[in-house]
C-alpha cells in the first residue's frame, strides 16, 4: 500500500503489530474524530451561516412607545412569590 505522507506511513507502522481488536477500537476512534469533531465543525459554521442569512430587522408598524405597552399590558401579575415568604 502506498503512503501519502511520512506520518500516514508512521500510524500505520505503529498500529500494524496490535491485535485486530485494538486496531478496531483506533478505526472506531479516527472515524468518531473525523465524522463528529473535524466535519462537525464546518457543518456549525454553516449552520450558523445560515441562520444568520435568515435574520433581518425588526419590522413593525407600531411605535416602540406603542410595542412596549403592548408588552406590558400582557403580562400577567401573580401572587405565587407571597407564599414563598
Amino acid at each position: 500500500m502506498q503512503t501519502k505522507t511520512k506520518q500516514e506511513e508512521a500510524i500505520l507502522k505503529e498500529i500494524r503489530d496490535l491485535p485486530e481488536i485494538l486496531q478496531e477500537k483506533i478505526f472506531k476512534t479516527i472515524h468518531f474524530l473525523r465524522s463528529e469533531i473535524i466535519e462537525n465543525r464546518s457543518s456549525d459554521e454553516n449552520a450558523t451561516t445560515e441562520f444568520l442569512s435568515v435574520c433581518g430587522t425588526w419590522k413593525d408598524s407600531r411605535t416602540i412607545e406603542k410595542q412596549i405597552d403592548e408588552i406590558y399590558s400582557s403580562r400577567k401579575s401573580t401572587k405565587r412569590s407571597e407564599k414563598l415568604f
